[in-house]
């Protein structure tokens, strides 16, 4: 059991470290968004109690 959990933690570094530019990047696009959305002001249209109830 040990030993596959040492080779399911070395394919997972590994493909972490192939991948760690584009995961990054993907990272830094939500944070911008999420930040983004939290410092905009609140904007209700008058449709809103429509959709949401």
């Amino acid at each position: 059991m040990g030993q596959f959990l040492r080779s399911l933690l070395a394919a997972a570094t590994g493909w972490l470290r192939a991948r760690w530019r584009r995961l990054l990047a993907i990272a830094l696009l939500v944070a911008f968004f999420y930040l983004l959305g939290y410092f905009t002001p609140r904007v209700s249209s008058p449709a809103m109690c429509l959709i949401y109830g």
